[in-house]
């Protein structure tokens, strides 16, 4: 086979595989568009167009103190919700994927993960009465307490799946190197496992913190406290009082737009930090060694 022959045969490959691929993207360019841009596009235009006898300033009239402080409060028990789920999670999938059982991991798999098949109702019912059940009575959980522990029951499941599918995965070989090179148990797990699952800790992360953030109906459930809703349940009730009212609506619009504005705030934050100013003191640290 001569040169020119090799050239085509190579060209035409590369063109192919461009084809396909731009194929492939078609699904994923509709579905962004349906599902995310689009709808983003219908809250930012619902928040900064005036209603029927109401202007844009009406709009955003419902970001006061009360909404600033229970988007507060919300975040800060979706903090605690994702720490304590990766406190829990984390050894639980690393001593479970040491395991040499292979039918041991699927029955402690399937349990841990079985809240995630039932309705979501169901389980928040489920657990109100079995902590009513507990203390004697009914309605005997007051406090966002109990909002963190349902959010940890029913997020945990999310948590456990994407790092023990890592480590079940990692290969045995980088610990015993670890081993080798002179290094403890201790410090494997810092300079080997725990970079080694770093991808799928992040997901876990977000797959906890974000639902947790904005979650619905679980502090109405578990916390009795007059003012125990979150920032998703107040959002809620302003998108169902929009189905007969315009400024509702706006202003259902106004509290998801200043949410995700502060969701992106936080990620370029964690852009900042984490790409620029951590991997400098990374990069001082391995030279002064």
């Amino acid at each position: 086979m001569n040169l020119d022959s090799r050239l085509f045969k190579t060209k035409s490959f590369r063109s192919n595989n461009g084809n396909k691929t731009g194929v492939l993207l078609v699904p994923f360019i509709l579905l962004s568009l349906i599902l995310v841009i689009i709808p983003l596009i219908m809250i930012f235009v619902k928040a900064f167009i005036p209603t029927s006898g109401a202007t844009v300033a009406d709009n955003w009239s419902v970001i006061d103190g009360f909404i600033w402080q229970k988007i507060l409060i919300s975040l800060l028990i979706a903090v605690i919700t994702t720490i304590v789920c990766v406190l829990l999670a984390y050894p639980f999938t690393y001593f479970l994927s040491n395991s040499k059982s292979k039918v041991f991991k699927t029955i402690i798999i399937f349990i841990a993960t079985a809240p995630v098949w039932t309705s979501f109702l169901v389980k928040l019912i489920g657990l109100k009465t079995f902590f009513d059940i507990c203390a004697g009575y009914d309605n005997s959980t007051y406090g966002n307490l109990w909002t963190i522990v349902g959010l940890i029951y029913l997020y945990l499941p999310f948590m456990i799946m994407p790092l023990y599918s890592v480590l079940n995965d990692m290969p045995k070989n980088l610990v015993y190197a670890s081993y080798d090179l002179g290094y403890g148990p201790f410090k494997t797990f810092f300079k080997v496992t725990l970079p080694y699952t770093k991808a799928a800790l992040a997901s876990g992360i977000t797959l906890v913190f974000l639902p947790a953030l904005t979650t619905v109906a679980v502090p109405q459930f578990l916390n009795n406290n007059n003012d125990g809703s979150m920032i998703g349940d107040i959002i809620v009730d302003q998108g169902q009082s929009g189905l007969t009212s315009d400024i509702a609506l706006a202003r259902a619009s106004t509290l998801s737009l200043v949410l995700s504005l502060i969701l992106l705030a936080g990620f370029l934050c964690y852009i900042v930090f984490y790409k620029i100013v951590w991997k400098k003191i990374r990069t001082k640290r391995r030279v002064n060694e």
